[in-house]
């Protein structure tokens, strides 16, 4: 099982389309998936067909401590149940900010454990676990983004070439590379005018999506893009399955190496 943390500097960077397109790969190729929301707007569980996923016990309450328990829906994507998902949305919370009333570094890490272990001894076991969050700042939010690192096997960012996003990244890959030395990191580089060169930016694990307003135009219609058969999304689809068999191969190898 492979639990695997998504990261962005800001909104709008594409990392929740990019998180529900891959977990929709997962699952079509036969991957049972676990995808935890904790983005209080719940994009992604609205997307993958989850009811009123702002009204139940979820992981955002469970984290705050106001629940004890948190309802799991099965995906339901495009007009079909999809049963190799499970969604646990980011539930109710009783004010605006959620992000303002966590508890400390401490008890957020152990919350966060206990659900992942929850989730790992769940009558199938995943394969893995998804992990989707809002954007997040080491400055505002330092104790979640320690406990999210630290409960992750790997830890997938998602930036832009746009003014500030390169930045981000080697301060969010040097800040990953010290809070949980040993873990696997993936970059997502989103939007890009082109895919053509390299960027030095110190990981082997690179996925690159061109900038391409059909993925927005699906999106905006509450569709996944990865499942819009159009020949315009040809190479994000292909991204996507670029970053399906990474996660494959990592969750091979820490399957080979476990005891």
């Amino acid at each position: 099982m492979l639990t695997v943390l998504f990261l962005s500097q800001k909104g709008g960077v594409g990392k929740t389309l990019i998180t529900t397109s891959l977990a929709t790969a997962l699952a079509i190729s036969g991957y049972r998936t676990w995808f935890i929301d904790l983005d209080p707007n719940a994009t992604a569980s609205r997307v993958l067909g989850v009811n009123n996923p702002g009204s139940v016990n979820g992981a955002l309450t469970y984290m705050m401590g106001i629940t004890k328990a948190v309802r799991t829906s099965t995906a339901f994507i495009e007009d079909g149940v999809v049963g190799n998902i499970k969604v646990i949305p980011p539930g109710a919370s009783p004010i605006t900010n959620p992000y303002t009333a966590l508890p400390s570094t401490t008890v957020l890490s152990s919350r966060i454990s206990s659900l992942i272990k929850g989730i790992g001894n769940y009558r199938v076991r995943p394969n893995f676990i998804l992990i989707d969050t809002p954007a997040l700042s080491l400055a505002l939010n330092p104790g979640l983004m320690m406990a999210l690192i630290g409960n992750a096997d790997v830890i997938t960012l998602v930036a832009t070439d746009e003014p500030g996003g390169m930045g981000w990244l080697g301060n969010m890959l040097e800040y990953a590379s010290t809070m949980g030395p040993g873990k696997e990191g993936i970059v997502v580089l989103n939007k890009l005018s082109s895919i053509r060169g390299n960027l030095d930016i110190g990981v082997k694990n690179v996925v690159k999506i061109l900038r391409n307003p059909a993925i927005e135009a699906a999106w905006r219609l509450g569709s996944i893009p990865y499942l819009v058969k159009d020949p315009e999304l040809g190479q994000f689809r292909k991204a996507i399955d670029e970053l399906t068999a990474l996660l494959e191969r990592l969750n091979a190898e820490r399957v080979w190496v476990s005891p």
